[in-house]
């Protein structure tokens, strides 16, 4: 049987359900602020926005995931997987959620509706997170190989 492991994920909304990120990736989370559209960009990615005198590019994570555009986000989570830093759109931030291996469900089947961007489905409590595998949307952003 496999080790069971700890780890701490940040906890948010999007698309009307509870979603969670390795907090590992998470840098800081800010209020919404103005996005500088990007002209001929990908319908995903929103925009940049200065950070501290740095460019960061934010991602539209409601269009990433189900292709809709959603419009009541009010957080941007700023993340960095490797070097490739950017910002996640969220509509709510919730908290940091301790968990472990045993309570993520990876066989999905015909539920998982995210394919590889999501790692399974945390069970905890009455609560059903969708547990985001950070990796495979860089490499989506980037259309290359990053982790």
């Amino acid at each position: 049987m496999d080790e069971v492991r700890e780890f701490e994920v940040l906890v948010f909304k999007a698309l009307n359900q509870e979603m969670s990120i390795d907090v590992e990736h998470v840098e800081i989370v800010i209020e919404k602020t103005d996005i500088t559209p990007i002209p001929k960009a990908r319908k995903i990615i929103e925009g940049v926005i200065n950070l501290r005198g740095k460019i960061v590019p934010v991602i539209s994570l409601s269009t990433l995931l189900s292709g809709v555009a959603g419009s009541d986000y009010k957080k941007i989570i700023i993340t960095k997987v490797e070097d490739v830093e950017f910002g996640l759109m969220v509509d709510e931030v919730i908290g940091v959620l301790r968990t472990n291996t045993k309570e993520i469900e990876t066989n999905l089947g015909k539920m998982n509706t995210y394919g590889k961007k999501a790692k399974g489905l945390i069970k905890s409590d009455n609560r059903l997170i969708v547990h985001l595998n950070l990796e495979e949307i860089v490499k989506e952003i980037t259309g290359s190989e990053v982790a």
